[in-house]
Parts: structure tokens; sequence; C-alpha cells
């Protein structure tokens, strides 16, 4: 009896590796760009909503992100995970090689303007045997939090609308609830998605006007344009609607 035990466990398979993959971190929030923003902002669509981004892993120790979020309220438990938190995704991929694992999350649950959200990131391993391998969270602090403000509105040129120049500059004119603060003005080529120009910009006014500058591609009569302009404020802020527009000389 004891020489068959023996052999059993001589037999037996070695235990499953424990691989835990790294601890996840979010993009730089110190660039102002587009298309590509970077960790969070607002977006536009027909729900607010703020986009989520993060570095990817190429370690190949991650097959997935578990996303938390909590609501004016950065409180950490022991385990470093917010205390009030909910899970608003979890992103997985089976094959990354086919499916590339994601590493950026729209959030359209209850954004609304004046909240402050904190976000936290943690990274996964599904094992072979189906169990589940977690990575620390993401620290919380100030880079993890974004406030959502009110949008700001395009007013000339509005949407559709045929501008004669007369030979003059075009003005770009928008609305800012939140009275002033730094903005990020983007315009779009719609024919061939070119982004023609942007500018990123400080004022202290409710309503706010940009000129076209000359030294910037030329707008072109009849094409079809867009534009749009950010609010952009330490970890936070919102994104207008596009607006389109084309123009006559």
């Amino acid at each position: 009896m004891m020489l068959v035990l023996l052999l059993v466990e001589a037999c037996s398979a070695p235990p499953e590796p424990q691989i835990t993959p790294p601890q996840p971190s979010f993009m730089d929030a110190g660039k102002i760009t587009d298309p590509v923003d970077h960790r969070i902002y607002a977006d536009v669509g027909p729900q607010n909503a703020i986009v989520i981004e993060w570095k990817a892993d190429t370690s190949g120790n991650t097959s997935g992100y578990v996303l938390y979020r909590s609501i004016n309220d950065s409180t950490v438990d022991a385990d470093g995970l917010l205390a009030h938190r909910t899970t608003v995704a979890q992103l997985e991929s089976s094959n990354q090689l086919i499916e590339p694992l994601a590493t950026s999350f729209k959030d359209t649950t209850g954004i609304v303007a004046g909240a402050t959200y904190w976000y936290q990131l943690q990274a996964f391993y599904r094992s072979p045997s189906n169990n589940l391998h977690y990575s620390k969270p993401t620290p919380v602090d100030i880079t993890t939090s974004f406030t959502y403000f009110d949008r700001d509105q395009p007013l000339f040129p509005s949407a559709g609308q045929v501008v004669n120049l007369n030979g003059s500059p075009l003005q770009f004119r928008w609305l800012d609830p939140d009275n002033g603060g730094r903005f990020h003005l983007i315009v779009q080529r719609l024919d061939n998605q070119q982004f023609v120009w942007d500018s990123v910009l400080s004022d202290f006014q409710s309503t706010i006007t940009m000129e076209y500058p000359l030294t910037a591609t030329p707008l072109e009569q009849g094409v079809p344009y867009q534009w749009r302009v950010k609010r952009v404020a330490p970890y936070g802020g919102s994104t207008s609607p596009w607006s389109m527009f084309s123009i006559t000389p």
C-alpha cells in the first residue's frame, strides 16, 4: 500500500504557477491632443461620458482588467481598493493575438456635471484552470479623479451654417457655462478627416471668440468642416458637440 501511494504522488501534476500581472497605470494626463486624448477626458455623444485610457501590458501576464469607480469619495480600504467602489467594466481577451486586450473604456453611467469621479484599475491573469490572479490596484489620488464640467456650446459657426467671410478671417464663438477657463479648439475637414487646425487658449469670459489664423491651413470654399471646443481643467473638463459649417469667400 505504501508503494502505491508513493507512485501516485510521484505521478501527480506540479502545482500551477501563480502569475501576478503588473500593476496597471493610466495614460499621461498632461497632454492635450486630438484626436487621441490621454488617460481621462470627457467626450461628446448622446450621453455624457468620460473616457478612461491606460497603458498596455506587454509582459503577457495580463489577460484582463477591472475598472472601478467612486463618486465624490476617494476613501481607500486596507486592501488598496476604493471603499465605495462600483465595478464599471471588466475587460478580457482569451486570445490577444486575435483580439488585442482593450486599454480604454467609455463610462456613460450616470455622468453628470459638477460631480467628481474617482477611477481605479486592476489587472488580472486568468490561468488555464480558470483561477484569477490580481495585480495591485492603481493608487487613488488626484491624478485618478475627473470632474465633469458643463459642456461648452458652439455659437458661431452654428451647425450647418454657410459662412460668408467677405475677405475677413473666420471668427469662432462659443458659450462656456462655467464662465471661463482653458480651452482647446479643433477644426476638422470632413471629406478627408484631416484636422486642419487646433489651438489651446485661456480666457475668463463666458462668451469666447477665437480667430482662425492666417498661418493655419486655408479653409476652402464649399468643403465641409466641423469644429468643437474642449474645456480643459486640472483633472477635469468637458467637450462641446461638433458643429458643421462651410464657407464662401
